[in-house]
């Protein structure tokens, strides 16, 4: 999927300019990929034991699994993927949550016709070939048809960023975030990033990571634009900042070079090492960086693309842990400062929400769950 949205003219336009009244361009860029998922899943089934659904498979993965009899299944999900009444679905790439549940609902109904009507064609075609009556795409008939049961489901996300929905079926687990696990190994740190940490280590330090979407959001220029603008900001305010560089395109190895309040970072850092050093984060909201930054208490500023970058940017300030996010396509220098200059101003509500709340989210342990979901379906 990633070589589809960065390397096709039909996945770019769509990476950079997502919408779901897009159909036609959403079919050009999904179906392809819809009928590669289908047949290496249903290949990799013939000596399974177990298949683990992730969100991108649920709709191929439960369509092959009526062919193998023996395989049995659950659902590890990164993000919340099940209907329900209480927040609208994370990958609309809107709010998390209307005041009203019928909003809500409406949203997953809405978002459930639109996969149903791009997908339910070319999946019957698929399991017409393989001997296959064809099904309803709706979740719920999908696992009936597949396993003839209630399948287990694993998202890993934290309750104490959003409660497990009282509507859910039992089912239906939120077991918390999976992290980078602890290590003695210590990673390959650059000399002058160890210094720049020590000379600044009595001053807030923010993190700016946003490069893992630049090539696949981005063409160079609008790449530039979106460095100036950061650069313009952070030289105004004088703001001590670890600038990541990584993901952006083209860039001279010796270019932008380290200015007096801006290190240029590039190359990749492990968050678990780097985050305890610094005071406050800002990046694009995926549920693993989101996760990533609070679990290591840092005020959190989220500039999401899309996809579910919205909605954990939404829950980010929703429970006050830094403010409110900022599109990335209405990013202007204006709003990026204020957004700072807020996330300063209330710098110390933020950290205590997050610190609060880091250890909380640890302690949910979603590796070891998921670990032991996976050895129970086994047995």
């Amino acid at each position: 999927m990633e070589i589809t949205f960065s390397t096709t003219p039909d996945g770019i336009e769509l990476q950079r300019n997502p919408s779901v009244f897009k159909i036609n361009l959403i079919k050009r860029v999904f179906l392809p990929l819809m009928e590669e998922w289908f047949n290496g899943i249903l290949n990799g089934l013939k000596d399974a034991d177990l298949l683990i659904v992730s969100v991108m498979s649920i709709i191929p993965a439960l369509s092959c699994l009526q062919k193998s009899e023996k395989t049995k299944a659950i659902g590890i999900f990164s993000y919340p993927c099940l209907r329900t009444n209480e927040f609208a679905p994370p990958a609309l790439s809107g709010k998390s949550e209307s005041s009203f549940n019928w909003v809500n609902s409406m949203k997953w109904k809405m978002f459930e016709y639109g996969a149903a009507s791009m997908y339910t064609d070319t999946i019957n075609q698929l399991r017409a070939k393989h001997n296959l009556p064809p099904v309803n795409l709706r979740y719920e008939q999908l696992v009936e048809a597949a396993v003839n049961k209630q399948m287990i489901t694993a998202t890993i996300y934290s309750k104490y960023l959003i409660p497990r929905p009282a509507d859910w079926a039992e089912n239906h687990l939120l077991v918390g975030p999976i992290f980078e696990p602890q290590t003695d190994q210590i990673p390959t740190i650059p000399s002058d990033l160890e210094e720049i940490l020590d000379k600044w280590a009595n001053e807030k330090i923010i993190y700016v990571g946003i490069g893992s979407m630049m090539s696949i959001m981005f063409g160079k220029n609008e790449q530039m634009q979106f460095l100036g603008q950061i650069q313009s900001c952070l030289r105004q305010m004088k703001i001590k900042t670890i600038f990541s560089l990584v993901g952006f395109q083209d860039l001279d190895q010796n270019s932008p070079t380290n200015e007096e309040s801006i290190f240029y970072l590039k190359q990749t850092i492990p968050h678990s090492w780097l985050f305890p050093k610094i005071s406050a984060a800002i990046h694009h909201g995926g549920a693993g960086t989101t996760h990533a930054s609070l679990r290591h208490g840092l005020p959190t500023l989220i500039l999401p693309f899309g996809a579910d970058q919205p909605f954990n940017a939404d829950r980010v300030a929703l429970n006050r842990l830094g403010p409110k996010p900022i599109p990335i396509k209405e990013l202007t220098v204006n709003k990026l400062t204020a957004a700072i200059q807020d996330l300063l101003d209330n710098f110390t509500l933020y950290r205590n929400n997050a610190r609060k709340i880091g250890p909380l989210m640890e302690s949910e342990d979603g590796l070891e769950r998921c670990i032991q979901i996976i050895e129970k379906e086994l047995i």
